[in-house]
């Protein structure tokens, strides 16, 4: 991590008081002009997702950066995630203590307006860290703003180790950030679970586009003496101008696209699965007494409304 060069825009004015939002777009058009790949968004603005701010960063996630935004620090209450975080193609990012391993209480919750799960992983929080009161200060750093850049960190060593692979979708670094989330389900406290790099075995991932009804299944080889298989998908759902929008006594509903995934194990039954409704992942886990042979992972586009939707798929099988 510390061969990362590190660019710092300036989106505050002096003293951290109210964030601009213009300047905030302007920092990641910046960002994507002079190629930052990975963006930290250390904001907790109060916009919803379909706002300014959550539309730069989704912006800049199609011009293949890879956003990591603070879920910010209004919890513990329902749907007190803060944009970016709350966008669809941002990584939103909760807070533990790295003492105490506890959930920050006021680390910000989910769900967003329209349902999806946040925050999407946990990082750790309350770490010592450089000061600014002189060259060689510390200070304790502590919310989700302490937290995010661990969650950045991660995925600039997911993003570096993907490219020697020819890899450099930042939908495929997101699926790796799900997948490397300790809890074997998710929900609006923790999301996919505290952030945990996988290691001891062997990583396969991809990308489908999955149309409605449509299935895809993918077969991959669990060798004698794996003990682990973790598998995540997860999609960049677009969402369009008008949804939300309410007009008169009408509100345009919300699209989202619903894609389940099992994990089949080599007589073809359903070792688990993961179907929750309004979230833009899903992760399976199989432990213990692993049978070897070849398993599979299958992708189902329950009711996908958008026409076709890619999603991106990481797995780890682990001895």
């Amino acid at each position: 991590m510390t061969g990362v060069t590190l660019d710092s825009l300036k989106v505050y004015p002096n003293g951290c008081g109210g964030l601009d939002s213009a300047a905030v777009v302007r920092g990641f058009e910046r960002a994507v002009e002079i190629i930052d790949r990975v963006i930290v968004a250390e904001m907790q603005s109060s916009e919803n997702d379909q706002g300014s701010i959550a539309k730069a960063a989704e912006a800049a996630f199609d011009a293949g950066a890879i956003v990591v935004a603070a879920n910010g620090n209004f919890g513990p209450g329902a749907s007190t995630v803060r944009s970016p975080a709350n966008a669809h193609k941002v990584i939103g990012v909760g807070a533990y203590d790295v003492q105490s391993l506890v959930t920050n209480t006021s680390s910000g919750r989910g769900p967003t307006a329209d349902d999806r799960i946040k925050p999407d992983v946990q990082a750790p929080t309350n770490t010592e860290t450089a000061s600014n009161a002189s060259d060689t200060a510390l200070q304790v750093f502590g919310g989700t703003s302490g937290a995010t850049p661990y969650g950045a960190g991660a995925a600039a060593l997911f993003r570096n180790w993907l490219r020697q692979f020819g890899t450099f979708d930042p939908g495929q670094v997101a699926a790796f950030m799900i997948l490397a989330g300790e809890q074997p389900d998710f929900d609006n406290t923790e999301g996919a679970g505290d952030l945990r790099m996988p290691v001891n075995g062997r990583a396969l991932w991809g990308k489908v586009s999955i149309a409605d009804g449509a299935t895809i299944t993918i077969p991959f080889d669990a060798p004698r003496g794996t003990q682990q298989i973790d598998v995540a998908i997860w999609w960049p759902q677009a969402s369009a101008w008008w949804e939300g929008l309410r007009i008169g006594f009408f509100t345009f509903p919300r699209l989202h696209n619903d894609v389940d995934l099992r994990l089949l194990n080599p007589t073809g039954s359903t070792a688990d699965s993961s179907i929750s409704i309004p979230s833009v992942f899903e992760k399976v886990r199989s432990s213990g007494s692993i049978s070897p042979g070849t398993w599979s992972l299958r992708i189902n586009g329950y009711r996908v409304r958008s026409g076709p939707q890619t999603v991106y798929w990481a797995a780890a099988v682990r001895h």
